[in-house]
């Protein structure tokens, strides 16, 4: 075994695997439902093909030698998600015994454990990627060592509920902001471009500056969690779901009633059509469903993305000027520029009043001499 790459090749034996160990999938599975997560597969084998343990550490010491060892990792986080994450490395790479020698370092620990939450849950757990979410406004997050995995997804994907959005009360309201924020409607009136993340916490992610939003496209992923924790009662905390299906299962339902009950609707599948053939998103896009996969009290809330939505929205209404052309008339048609036009006026106006007083005391003044010393005629 080449000790660089450990995990270059995955057979489809493997990959059924680890959808037993994800979602709890019943073997053998369809060929239909592994070719439905293809893409997911992909984005498996990149992050694997990643891994490089300590050089130092010798061929016997590495957290990742075969497949199984990252499924052995993720059935560890699963058994328990209240346990701190040094705990369970510690349990993890104790049971698999072996002498103190063949311990991994430290270091090469966590990174097995990064690469493990990178494909439970389709968001980055470690330092790699802090600099690209710096940019993009997203707030890095780690998995410390005293943090429950429950803990770390509730810090990853904190809900930014809106309650415009979610009152019962303010339902009309609610239905037009998202009738308008349609994918195309986006692009035709505030320039907005479609990109597709990876990235779970990426998802509706907006880039006033580069007029370009970031959708997360793997909803056969979303599906197969929404499928694995279906017996999971609504009522119940939504982070009971993650040992079922990884992700909160209301988390779930919002990734795909945002991709097709708010940008994509049925009128739009043309432009979703495109995105897929020219922009690279994930073909299941294409399949409008979500009924199947939810119960009948699950209704259409955005308590994990609602924020997001109403800056869509407000982006909507005042578009972010990029172009030169744009900018330069912002810069004479901004708040503040409309008092200072306003002051200018004032003053223009005071002076004005100023010079006419003054040509009035003037003509005063000039009617007095007249009167005074009148001009004798002969």
């Amino acid at each position: 075994m080449d000790l660089f790459s450990p995990l270059e090749t995955v057979s489809n034996a493997q990959l059924q695997t680890l959808g037993m160990v994800l979602w709890g999938w019943e073997l053998p599975c369809t060929a239909q439902r592994l070719t439905r997560l293809s893409r997911f597969f992909e984005y498996y084998r990149e992050i694997y093909s990643s891994y490089v343990p300590e050089i130092l550490a010798g061929p016997n010491a590495v957290a990742i030698r075969p497949h199984e060892d990252i499924f052995d990792i993720i059935r560890t986080i699963k058994i328990d998600t209240g346990i701190p994450r040094a705990e369970l490395t510690k349990y993890h790479f104790a049971k698999r015994g072996g002498n103190k020698d063949a311990i991994p370092p430290t270091l090469d620990q966590n990174r097995a454990f990064n690469i493990a939450v990178s494909v439970m849950v389709m968001i980055s757990s470690s330092s790699d990627r802090h600099e690209s979410l710096l940019e993009l406004g997203t707030r890095p997050i780690s998995w410390q060592d005293d943090m429950t995995f429950s803990e770390f997804l509730e810090r990853a994907l904190p809900k930014t509920n809106h309650l415009l959005l979610n009152d019962p009360k303010s339902s009309e309201a609610a239905t037009a902001i998202k009738a308008a924020i349609s994918a195309r409607k986006l692009k035709k009136k505030a320039g907005i471009r479609f990109i597709p993340t990876d990235d779970l916490r990426e998802h509706l992610h907006l880039d006033r500056k580069a007029g370009m939003v970031r959708v997360y496209h793997h909803t056969a992923f979303v599906k197969e969690c929404l499928i694995a924790s279906r017996s999971v009662a609504a009522s119940l905390p939504d982070m009971q779901s993650t040992q079922s299906a990884n992700i909160p299962r209301q988390l779930a339902l919002e990734i795909l009633d945002t991709l097709q009950l708010v940008l994509f609707p049925s009128d739009n599948y043309s432009l979703l059509r495109s995105l897929v053939s020219k922009e690279g998103f994930y073909p299941s896009c294409l399949h409008f469903e979500s009924a199947p996969y939810r119960s009948e009290d699950e209704m259409e809330t955005y308590h994990y993305f609602g924020q997001r939505l109403m800056d869509l929205y407000e982006e909507l209404q005042n578009p972010t000027p990029r172009g030169p052309v744009e900018k330069w008339l912002e810069r004479r048609s901004g708040a503040r520029y409309v008092m200072m036009a306003t002051l200018f006026g004032v003053i223009i106006a005071v002076i004005l009043g100023l010079l006419g007083l003054a040509v009035a005391i003037f003509q005063a003044w000039v009617a007095w001499q007249q009167w005074k010393h009148p001009i004798q005629s002969g």
